[in-house]
């Protein structure tokens, strides 16, 4: 399967690079740019008219990989059930972690954003985040630990409105246009055609899975093509990041699982609001029944890739195709049990 077939319409030169340096080919731009305009010309002219990405007005400043991690929420999609989560570095521009969840969640961003890049990376000096109360347990804990930092004579964690956490919003340019959008679109058509009812759990639960799963492989192409990318002006986020870290590691004791920090949070006087499943899975009680809806939905679509490639290439019917499939399984399988 070629580049183009895998990436869509939305990466431009620059995406293309970083997406072939991550999976280990070394190519110029200059050369990406003369193949992207033989193989796909129409790509380059839809890129050309419409995609245009926004900039950052006001100066920004970070002294070194490890000062600000920026963390920041998207939800162009929660209606169909899906809610992300970005983590990067605010020197380098390296995204360094992502969740997805249905719904907003302390638990979840502490453990699989916040905790994993501090055990993987180090410490940060300062998380910047915006108002939303779902990073409240994220910045309690980095003021438990707040002793531990590089630089201690600045604030554990800044909040300011999201459209002034720039490092982290810029990001969210590149993640709609290339997965958001096209999920997005096919989900409304869909929709709109009375195809799926989002008022039906059942229904509502399969959506949230099948549009998570193929976002989740949408993240997996576009954060190593981001990070092997070469930031005008900056360089490499990866390189910088690697080049320029100043952090330090420490063992996972330091950082309790999130039921843990959340009992002290709330002991603390603090309060979190736990939000429910997404919809209702019909064989949520019976594991043999769930296992074996995974078996047949992998015996019709044994890879899932092709349908989010499929998708970012304009074919919408693979998609359609494997929500409506895996409908009808869980349907199914439910009436029988």
């Amino acid at each position: 399967m070629s580049t183009v077939q895998i990436t869509g319409p939305t990466y431009g030169r620059k995406l293309v690079t970083g997406f072939l340096r991550s999976n280990g080919y070394s190519l110029g731009e200059r050369s990406v740019r003369t193949s992207l305009l033989e193989i796909s010309p129409f790509y380059v002219a839809q890129r050309r008219a419409g995609f245009e990405r926004n900039t950052n007005p006001s100066a920004y400043y970070a002294e070194y990989a490890g000062h600000k991690l920026h963390m920041d929420q998207n939800e162009k999609i929660t209606e169909f059930g899906v809610t992300e989560v970005l983590a990067s570095d605010g020197f380098s521009g390296k995204i360094i972690a992502f969740a997805l969840m249905p719904f907003k969640n302390n638990l979840l961003i502490y453990d699989n954003v916040y905790k994993s890049t501090c055990l993987k990376y180090g410490l940060f000096d300062q998380i910047r985040v915006d108002f939303g109360k779902e990073f409240y347990l994220c910045l309690y804990h980095q003021e438990n630990v707040k002793q531990y930092r590089t630089n201690t004579n600045r604030p554990e964690y800044i909040q300011t409105m999201s459209r002034q956490n720039h490092a982290a919003e810029k990001k969210w340019v590149e993640v709609n246009s290339r997965i958001n959008y096209p999920l997005k679109c096919v989900l409304r058509k869909m929709s709109d055609d009375f195809e799926i009812d989002m008022n039906d759990p059942v229904t509502k639960f399969c959506v949230s899975t099948l549009t998570m799963a193929c976002c989740n492989i949408g993240f997996q192409h576009l954060i190593p093509s981001w990070n092997a990318y070469s930031i005008p002006g900056k360089g490499i986020p990866d390189r910088l990041f690697a080049s320029n870290l100043h952090t330090q590691r420490f063992p996972s004791i330091l950082f309790p699982p999130s039921e843990v920090v959340a009992e002290q949070y709330i002991q603390d006087g603090g309060s979190l609001t736990m939000p429910g499943p997404c919809g209702i899975d019909p064989l949520e009680w019976d594991q043999a029944l769930k296992e074996r809806r995974d078996v047949l939905f992998s015996q019709v679509f044994p890879d899932i890739n092709p349908i989010m490639f499929c998708l970012v290439n304009g074919n919408p019917l693979y998609f359609k195709d494997a929500l409506i499939t895996y409908m009808y399984i869980n349907i199914t399988s439910a009436l029988s049990s």
